[in-house]
Parts: C-alpha cells; sequence; structure tokens
C-alpha cells in the first residue's frame, strides 16, 4: 500500500474496517497524520510514526506473490487494572485469517476470545460484542467476502462501519453499536466522487432491517462533502424499495410506507492549510417543517477541529457534539435505532452533549503520548423513552436534572518492536448528579498496564 492510499484511508467520509481495528489507539494518530496530507506526500517522505501505520495497515496477504494465498495472523492480549482499589486481570486472543481467492477476490474473519475478573475485555482490545450471559467471550469480530477493483467494491458479511468525520462522536454510524451483516457496494469515480450504498439486518429473527447510503464529492484536495440517508424499518421480507440504494428513500417511506425511522446527516471535512482541518457533521432525526403540533426538531451536530505540528511532532484535536432529546428514539420500540442493544449512532446518545480536547505526541518514538479531557452533560432522555404523545418545544437543554461528567485520562503507548506494543494508562472521572439524583457525586480512578503481541 503506497502512502498515497494510506492517506486517502482517511480522506473518504465512509470509512470501513481496514488494517487497523476502530479501537486501536494507532486510529487517533491516522486521523492526525491524515491532517498534515497536503496530497504529495510520498513513500520516501514517511517518517516513522507513518511507516509503522502504513505496515499495520496493509493486508497480511500484500506482500504474498501466489494466488490463491493465505495468511492467518492474531494478536494476545493481557492486561492487570487498578480500579477504584480493586485489582482485576484481563486476557484475550484473535486470530484472522485473510484468503487471496482470485485477483481482486478476497475473504477477511476475526474471531476472538477474552476473559476478564471483572467480565470485560482487555482496553484497546478488538471485541465488538459483549456477552448478553457470563462466561459468554467468543465472537466473531467480522467476516467478509469482498471483490474490490478501481471502481467498484461489492462486499457480504459482517462488515464493521464508521460514516463521517467525528474522532469521537459519528452520528449516522458509528462502532459504538456490533458490525452488521450486510450487503455492500462502494463506487470510486475519478477520486472525486465515491458512493456507498448498503443493506443489512439488525435482528434478523425480529425481521428488523437498516439500509443505508453515502456520497462523498471531493471537489478539491483538501476539501470533502458527504450527503447520507439512513432507514431503519420492520418488515416481513426484503424491502427492495429501500433496497435500491440510488433513489432517495424519504419520500418512499412519506408516501409509501406507515412509520419506518429515516434520518438524514451531512458532513464536511476541510483542510485549509497543511497540518490543519476542520470538520463537522449535521444530523437529521426529525425537523417539524409543517409543525401543527408545537412538536420539538431532533437534530445533532459535532465540529471539530484538528492539527498536527510535524516540526513538533504534535498533535491535537478540539470536538464539540450536542444531539437533541428524543435523537434515534420512535414512535415503534421495533425501530429503535439500536443494535444488539446499543445505538448505531454516537454512544454519547440523545439529551446530551460533550467537549473533548486531546493533545498527543509522537517525538519520542517509539513511544506515544496522549492526553485527553473531556467534559459531558447528559439529561434524562434516552433512546427507549421513543417519541412520546407528550414531547413538545420549550424546556432545558438537556432536560430533568443533568448529570455532570468530567474525564481526564493519560495514555502511553510502546512500540518496541512490529509485533509488540505497551500501554500504561491512568484516568480519573468525577460526576455530579450521578444517575440523575441532585447532590450525588463520585470520583472513580484506574490505572492499566497492558502488553499486546501480534503474531
Amino acid at each position: 500500500m503506497t502512502a498515497a492510499v494510506l492517506a486517502a484511508v482517511l480522506l473518504t467520509g465512509a470509512v470501513a474496517q481496514a488494517g487497523l481495528p476502530f479501537t486501536d489507539p494507532l486510529n487517533w494518530w491516522h486521523y492526525i497524520l491524515e491532517t498534515d496530507y497536503d496530497g504529495s506526500l510520498s513513500t520516501g517522505s514517511l517518517g516513522s510514526v507513518e511507516r509503522f501505520i502504513e505496515s499495520r495497515s496493509g493486508s497480511p496477504i500484500e506482500s504474498l506473490q501466489e494466488s490463491p494465498a493465505i495468511s492467518l495472523t492474531g494478536t494476545i492480549a493481557g492486561e492487570v487494572l487498578n480500579n477504584s482499589d480493586n485489582f482485576e486481570t484481563r486476557t484475550g486472543a484473535t486470530a484472522r485469517l485473510f484468503v487471496d481467492i482470485l485477483p481482486g477476490l478476497y475473504l477477511d474473519e476475526q474471531l476472538s476470545i477474552w476473559a476478564g475478573s471483572d467480565e470485560n475485555p482487555p482496553d484497546y482490545f478488538s471485541p465488538f460484542h459483549q456477552g448478553l450471559e457470563h462466561g459468554r467471550h467468543l465472537y466473531v469480530d467480522w467476516g467478509y467476502l469482498r471483490f474490490r477493483s478501481e471502481i467498484v467494491s461489492l462486499s457480504f458479511g459482517r462488515i464493521p462501519q464508521r460514516w463521517g468525520p467525528g474522532r469521537y462522536a459519528q452520528l449516522l454510524i458509528s462502532d459504538n453499536s456490533p458490525p452488521l451483516d450486510m450487503l455492500e457496494v462502494k463506487f470510486n469515480l475519478w477520486n472525486t466522487l465515491q458512493f456507498t450504498g448498503l443493506t443489512s439486518t439488525i435482528n434478523s429473527d425480529s425481521g428488523t432491517y437498516l439500509t443505508a447510503h453515502r456520497l462523498d464529492i471531493s471537489p478539491r484536495d483538501n476539501l470533502r462533502i458527504g450527503i447520507s440517508e439512513s432507514i431503519l424499518f420492520k418488515a416481513e421480507g426484503l424491502d427492495f424499495a429501500y433496497m435500491n440504494p440510488v433513489i432517495p428513500w424519504y419520500p418512499v417511506q412519506w408516501n409509501e410506507r406507515l412509520d419506518d425511522n429515516a434520518f438524514f446527516s451531512f458532513d464536511v471535512s476541510w483542510k485549509p492549510f497543511r497540518g490543519v482541518e476542520t470538520y463537522g457533521e449535521f444530523l437529521i432525526d426529525d425537523i417539524q417543517y409543517e409543525n401543527t403540533g408545537d412538536r420539538p426538531n431532533k437534530l445533532g451536530w459535532t465540529a471539530g477541529l484538528s492539527t498536527y505540528i510535524s516540526p513538533l511532532d504534535l498533535g491535537t484535536v478540539i470536538e464539540y457534539t450536542r444531539i437533541d432529546r428524543y435523537v434515534y428514539g420512535q414512535r415503534r420500540p421495533c425501530n429503535f435505532y439500536l443494535h444488539h442493544g446499543e445505538i448505531i449512532g454516537a454512544g454519547l446518545g440523545p439529551d446530551a452533549d460533550r467537549v473533548t480536547l486531546s493533545l498527543g505526541t509522537s517525538a519520542a518514538w517509539p513511544l506515544l503520548g496522549e492526553i485527553t479531557l473531556n467534559h459531558t452533560r447528559h439529561g434524562e432522555g434516552t433512546v427507549t423513552e421513543g417519541w412520546p404523545d407528550s414531547a413538545s418545544t420549550g424546556g432545558t437543554f438537556p432536560s430533568g436534572t443533568i448529570e455532570y461528567t468530567t474525564g481526564a485520562e493519560l495514555h502511553l503507548g510502546w512500540y518496541p518492536l512490529d509485533y509488540l506494543e505497551v500501554h500504561g494508562n491512568i484516568r480519573n472521572k468525577w460526576m455530579r448528579n450521578e444517575g440523575h439524583i441532585p447532590g450525588e457525586s463520585s470520583s472513580e480512578f484506574s490505572s492499566f498496564l497492558e502488553v499486546i503481541w501480534s503474531w
């Protein structure tokens, strides 16, 4: 994979699973270094961190010359954790299979297994699922068959997705919920227009589906505009009107269907100067353009600024997200915007806002350092309260008794070898009005040391 392809992975707002799992701390640096990309980067000009991320992002079978080719890789992780004076241990392992079947056609699948004394996986570990019952921690993280050419990509299987430029919140589709089982198609025209369309199951045994499509427009190297739409609906069988990826679905939902959950999203990322990127996303769950019942709008938005000072090997991100009450909810519980009980969009959830500031340096490579501060306000609204008839405009944001959470975190990652990494982390979380109970407060300190070995 060339350096240009490395940077282009994040030039498109629709990011599917690449070589780095979404939980990998190197993703933060992937975004930061892409901010410094001006279209002229060559392999020879890559720094140490860029070369390391490039090697991690590439497919293990790219170095194999014969087709078909098979590669089996994986990780083993171990962690010790001190959480509020409780000592915990966590371990986990993954196995990832690549099969290069024919030129352009390959299989990518990963399984994971983990155990923890507190029933949690190691931090920065790859599993997306969390077991509903004690001791069930063997998962298929992803597994899909894909054909890819310079113009078109066709995929079928369980595929992680993350749409939009947000570093800490993606409003329409994020990796907050487990990967969806889907049929996906992508088109890339002249590196100026990129189209993504998918049809996926939410709960296949209950007939709930999600369809989504997205158009990314890049009129200039430093500007990308994204337009997305999704529909979550319940049906007795596949709905071919919603499966049609090239028509707008809102008129179909409005005129031909009863009450499905429709979303629009608009996002943009712009790099006015090398090393500086501004970005934003605007989500429309419901907007009252003919408001005869004094009903509130259901909107969300994110704005962020990312910088990279190359001479100092210093990166920064500041991001703010606000999500109105009732966003992701709906009249019918079967249409709540949830997958395996987790929000398909931003994990922040409705009736909340958050500001996040992070600062990182790679000056001491192979040691990476990052400090993150965040402050969250969360009202009493939840997805599962739905869209009640009592919902009306006015009132405060966030609503009810506001829960305030302030977090501080220091992360150090050491990469002494290609196959070995060590992570140390200390964090503290302060809460006021915890559980929306006035005057209830708490403070929680935790630290951990984790070792990951790749094979």
